[in-house]
């Protein structure tokens, strides 16, 4: 009976709080059931459970829409992080089966997070849309964000972006799932694109991008201008990033290292044009590999140089330890959100 994990997962917490003198099943009902709760104090009420075998956002949304008076908690093998967002931010509780959970109410406080669960429903899905390698699930994202107030037809975004309807749908279908998107009759936009874009850069992160860590005597705003110099006389193509990108669109920070893209073939010949020296330690300037054309996506020139776009500033400064988390954020407000 599928009910059964759900009611232990949910008895187990609360029968070890000391507050609670009794809790017992009163009903069972097509979409879970209901738990009678006393209090030592006398005090009862009824938490109405929903069990889901999956709990993606979305599903979560039509669970507030119709839920009625009373407690609602919700319970599922895994609850993800965007989840368990939702139902604390509407005040319902939540339960899954690696331990994880969550309830406010009634003299009652239930909080535990952290614990692993083996089979999370929809790891695989975020890791081929997220991922560094995901090209064409990467370029569609980006030209969603190129305008997050545009609305696409699922036709119209494939033809731009060059790619199949059927993965464009699979992109969006996924960005719906989990509420950062969402589909009217003119057609699909993002409506979460700082959530969206956060999660994101979780996946993005977790694999290093090759890159040649050198040191330079000279200081970052000679070096930035020796690159426009590689491009004039080499015919080498670079694009600004990290620290050196980001304060093109937000000039927030001060930094000593240099971030650029250039594409793998093209690299050592500028190492040696710009004077450089490899180094394991100490490095002040980090070119990273063009491995393909998403990098390259939406970027713009300013003054002399070439600057990646907005959304790979932010991909890329917020992994950077010190103040890249405060540029990335500048630039999400002044050149994402806007």
């Amino acid at each position: 009976m599928k009910s059964i994990p759900a009611i232990e997962c949910v008895s187990k917490k609360f029968l070890k709080l000391p507050n609670i003198q009794k809790y017992e099943v009163s009903a069972l009902t097509e979409y879970g059931f209901v738990a009678a709760v006393e209090m030592d104090d006398g005090f009862e009420f009824k938490i109405h459970v929903y069990i889901m075998q999956k709990s993606y956002p979305s599903i979560v949304m039509q669970l507030l829409e119709k839920r009625g008076k009373g407690d609602c908690v919700l319970v599922s093998p895994y609850i993800s992080e965007r989840t368990a967002y939702l139902c604390e931010k509407n005040g319902v509780g939540y339960f899954d089966y690696a331990g994880n959970c969550w309830f406010v109410g009634h003299s009652v406080y239930l909080c535990e997070r952290g614990n692993k669960n083996l089979r999370p429903e929809n790891g695989k899905a975020s890791v081929s849309i997220f991922e560094r390698s995901a090209v064409v699930s990467s370029m569609i994202l980006r030209e969603l964000f190129v305008d997050i107030n545009k609305r696409w037809r699922l036709k119209h975004l494939s033809e731009t972006v060059k790619c199949s309807i059927g993965q464009v749908s699979k992109v969006m279908d996924f960005l719906i799932k989990n509420v950062w998107a969402e589909k009217s009759a003119e057609g699909y936009r993002i409506s979460e694109p700082e959530l969206l874009l956060k999660e994101w850069s979780k996946t993005y992160g977790k694999k290093t991008v090759p890159a040649y860590s050198c040191y330079s005597l000279d200081k970052p705003s000679v070096l930035e201008g020796r690159l426009s110099d590689l491009k004039r006389d080499m015919g080498i193509s670079y694009y600004l990033t990290g620290f050196s990108g980001g304060v093109r669109y937000a000039p927030v920070v001060r930094y000593n290292k240099v971030h650029v893209y250039i594409a793998p073939e093209d690299v050592l010949e500028a190492i040696a044009y710009l004077g450089l020296k490899e180094v394991g330690s100490g490095a002040n300037v980090m070119i990273y590999m063009l491995e393909n054309d998403s990098y390259k996506k939406d970027s713009r020139t300013i003054g002399n140089d070439m600057v990646v776009s907005p959304v790979q500033v932010y991909l890329d400064s917020i992994q950077i330890k010190g103040r890249g988390e405060e540029l990335a954020e500048a630039v999400l407000l002044k050149e994402i959100l806007k």
